[in-house]
């Protein structure tokens, strides 16, 4: 018995022997990374620095994908084969990605979808004010078809893949939105591999002195990460707000203050010169033509007044559908788009034009 217990003894102190030897001969960890939070260090390269897995990423193992067919893509409807000889078919006849998303950063705070510092940005940067969402910082989206877009598509094939897979929306919006064709797998992964030239920079998300400081410090000492990516991602969105009114506007004679307010006037005129005639004008892609004539203000306000589904508070809000023989169609404005108050001022400046004013 007291041999047992010498033997257990002497293991007992030659473990703890060697786990001191160990302890104290094993290196103190040096982070390897050099990453610096400079302002145009793209944000994903940041986070997944930090332990956050790399989203939406493009298939290496995908032939004949390049960012520049998918550019091709988006702004013309066509690019190269894969194989690089010839062009594809044009995507859909009807629409461009561009008819309903910019390319660019389309609001000043990407924490705050708010519909007029929307417009006031976009007419800042010259933009155009449309339905869908920007491209850019699609890749540091976790979802798509957000709110009451899955509402809306209930029940149509490939919308509940689409909430919160980037590939799913690609496709979804190429055959449903732009009644188009379907896209081949290196399509979708070109038109990805474009969206990564469009991905958050540092500097987009306007961090201050003290956030960065503390962000840096993380990425040395690998320590505080969660609050680290916390502090990354409180500035910007990972997903895009989409509300649909719930309360339909009617027609109702303006006050002479109304008509004359000169910043709804103003509102007015940037969303019908950036919103409606990016697909009125010249029917770039509507049938229904829009100018700046007083005839096409006085057959809007006609439509206006009779509370049809052609009227502006009817059409915007509840867009239209594509059919057979019209495949083209309005698609509807999100309250984070257009506000009720900017539908208010579009209707004021579409009035004081018929008027002739």
């Amino acid at each position: 018995m007291k041999q047992s217990i010498k033997k257990i003894s002497l293991v007992a102190l030659m473990s703890i022997g060697v786990g001191l030897v160990s302890f104290t001969t094993l290196p103190t960890a040096i982070p390897t990374t050099t990453l610096d939070l400079g302002d145009d260090t793209p944000v994903w390269d940041v986070l997944s620095q930090l332990g956050k897995i790399k989203m939406n990423q493009v298939d290496p193992n995908v032939a004949g994908v390049s960012a520049q067919r998918g550019a091709d893509l988006i702004f013309r409807g066509y690019s190269a084969e894969q194989d690089g000889e010839g062009k594809t078919k044009l995507q859909s006849p009807h629409f461009k990605c561009t008819a309903c998303h910019n390319t660019k950063q389309e609001v000043r705070d990407l924490a705050d979808i708010n519909a007029q510092d929307r417009l006031e940005y976009a007419i800042e940067q010259d933009l155009p004010f449309l339905q869908g969402s920007t491209f850019h910082g699609i890749v540091n989206r976790a979802t798509f078809y957000n709110d009451d877009y899955q509402k809306k598509y209930n029940g149509v094939e490939g919308i509940r893949n689409s909430f919160n897979d980037i590939r799913a929306a690609i496709r979804f919006c190429a055959t449903e939105c732009a009644q188009g064709r379907a896209l081949e797998d290196w399509e979708v992964e070109s038109i990805l591999a474009y969206f990564w030239t469009k991905e958050l920079l540092v500097k987009d998300l306007k961090l201050k002195e003290d956030e960065k400081q503390k962000i840096n410090q993380s990425l040395k000492d690998e320590k505080n990460v969660a609050r680290a990516i916390h502090l990354m991602e409180d500035h910007y969105l990972r997903s895009s707000p989409a509300h649909f009114s719930e309360q339909d506007m009617e027609y109702k004679p303006l006050t002479e203050g109304q008509l004359n307010d000169k910043k709804s006037l103003e509102n007015g005129k940037q969303i019908y010169e950036r919103g409606c005639l990016h697909c009125h004008g010249e029917q770039k892609y509507s049938f229904f033509n829009l100018d700046d004539s007083e005839l096409s203000f006085k057959q809007l306000l006609k439509k206006t007044k009779k509370n049809d589904r052609s009227s502006i508070y009817k059409i915007t809000r509840h867009g239209t559908y594509s059919y057979a023989g019209k495949k083209a169609y309005m698609p509807q404005y999100p309250l984070e788009k257009m506000s009720d108050a900017q539908l208010q001022d579009l209707r004021v400046y579409i009035e004081n034009k018929a008027l002739g004013n």
